[in-house]
Parts: C-alpha cells; structure tokens; sequence
C-alpha cells in the first residue's frame, strides 16, 4: 500500500514537471532562457576610446533587471518575456543624474542646474551614448541582444570673428546661451522640454589672432521644441581687452537653431570693434551629421 502510494505521487510530480514543458507553455510556468548581451560601439566618434563599462537595463511589465557589464556577456536563466532593452555608459560621468529607470517611458537623464542671478544654468554635456531596443527571451534558448549605442550629445561650434580698427586688443571672448535643453528621453532618444543657460569661453586660434572659437556640447538646443511656447537663443557675448575693459552684446540664434536636429552645427559670429564698444552680428552657419562640421 505505501508503495503503491509513492508511485502516484512521483507520477503526478513528472505529469506536473512535464506540463512546464510543453510546447503550448501553459500560462502558469515561468520560463527562463539566456540572453545575450552584445553592445554595439561602432557608432562613436572617430579616435574616442570605447567607454569601460556598459549599463544594461531589461524593463518589462512583469520584472526589471539591471545589470553593468565589461564586454559581450551571456545573462544565464532570464525570465523569458519581453523586454525594452536600455543600454547607456554611466560609468565616471559626472554631473549626471538618472531618473523613472524602472519604465522605458519615463526613463531620463539629466544634467546638474544652479540658480545664478534668478537663471538657471546647466552645464556642458559628457561623452553620453545611448540605445533602446527589444529584446525577447524565448524558453530554453539563448537570445542575442546588440543595442546600437549613439551619441546622444549634439555640438555647437561658435567661431567668433573679430573685425574693425580701433587700438583696442582683444584677449578673450566668452558668453552665455540660452535655450539649452538638459534633460534627455530614452524613449524618444532625444532631448526632452526643458531649457537652462549654459556659460562658455573660447579659445583664441593660433594662427588667426582674431579668431576665438568655442564648442559646446548639449543634449539640444532647438527652440522648436522647447515646452508649448518657442523658447528665445539668445547669445550673449562677452569680449574683454587687454586694457582691462569689457563689452557685452546680445544676439538671437532662434532662427539659427530653429528646427535644428542634426549632429552639429558651426555659427561664425562677426563682433565687430568700435570707439564705443561693439557690434554682434551673425554672418554664416552650417548643420552636418558628424561631431564636426566646416564652413
């Protein structure tokens, strides 16, 4: 009799065991499978190192994994659903914060901000690359998972041309832009509303003395999509002499940047010198799809 017992028990056990196996997958079995993880960094800018370590995040509606990886890595028993795979590197970037990370939706970075004068301010954006792909885990198999990572930085190249004759030297230009988006979508892959001032110094060329050039480096920076209402680019710009004296103007780069999604963008501003101070104006620009563009 006890026997008999023990026999249909362990019958019912492999009947149960073999009813998670089945070809149907019955609604209520969990089963697993591996996933592959591959980045993909052959996006990046040309002669930049690839970043060391890879953020990872599998988002579903049944369970949110994370994981940070060194290299193409194999993940061993994954629930096997579907999954929004985020891919990003976070690794020694600073000023950086990350948010609503348990929902591909809701997922965002943001720059650091500070208040200044009643402004707010953010700060130049670091190396950032991204990617948002599917991934689905099939039972007992291995799936392959290869997020492309991109850019998610755009590049503002200002060169400011110095022109008139005065007795007056030049020895820096700096200055403030407005309109500068510092959060970021990983649904969209973009910037999101937002809009902050960002400060800047340029660099004086060493072969054209009256040549300063500056770059910065910005989620976005197109007014078009800037909240419900258009927000205004004004650049201010700042110029100061060897004598110690200094001069501000400002000038609007809405059009200029009005509808801008590319890359980059290079503007040549000409600051044009007086006995009474100085005149902004801007005489050319050029979008493009890599880091760098020339007029």
């Amino acid at each position: 009799m006890i026997r008999i017992l023990k026999i249909t028990i362990l019958s019912a056990c492999c009947l149960l065991l073999a009813a998670c196996s089945l070809v149907d997958f019955p609604e209520d079995c969990t089963y697993y499978g591996d996933a592959e993880i591959k980045p993909d960094w052959t996006a990046m800018d040309g002669g930049k190192a690839k970043p060391l370590l890879t953020d990872i995040y599998l988002l579903s509606p049944q369970q949110n994994y994370s994981y940070r990886i060194a290299s193409d890595t194999l993940l061993k028993d994954v629930p096997a659903v579907s999954y929004k795979a985020l891919a990003f590197n976070s690794h020694d970037l600073a000023g950086i914060s990350y948010s609503g990370m348990d929902c591909p939706n809701t997922a965002i970075a943001e720059l650091e901000t500070y208040e200044k004068n009643g402004r707010i301010y953010t700060i130049q954006a670091p190396a950032f690359y991204t990617a948002n792909t599917d991934l689905r885990v099939i039972p007992f198999e291995t799936a392959v998972c290869e997020p492309v990572l991109r850019p998610a930085v755009r590049r503002v190249y200002i060169d400011f041309m110095v022109t008139g004759s005065t007795d007056m030297e030049v020895s820096a230009i700096g200055g403030q832009l407005s309109g500068i988006a510092y959060r970021y979508g990983f649904k969209q892959l973009d910037e999101l509303e937002s809009a902050a001032w960002l400060a800047f110094t340029s660099i004086r060329n060493m072969e054209k003395e009256n040549l300063f050039s500056s770059a910065l480096n910005v989620f976005g920076v197109n007014p078009g999509k800037q909240a419900a209402g258009s927000i205004d680019n004004l650049l201010e710009v700042v110029l100061q002499t060897t004598g110690g004296g200094t001069f501000s103007e400002t000038v609007s780069l809405t059009d200029v940047f009005n509808g801008f999604t590319a890359r980059s963008i290079r503007i040549i501003i000409e600051v044009r010198l007086s006995a009474v101070g100085i005149e902004v104006s801007v005489t050319d620009w050029i979008t493009g799809q890599e880091s760098n563009v020339e007029l």
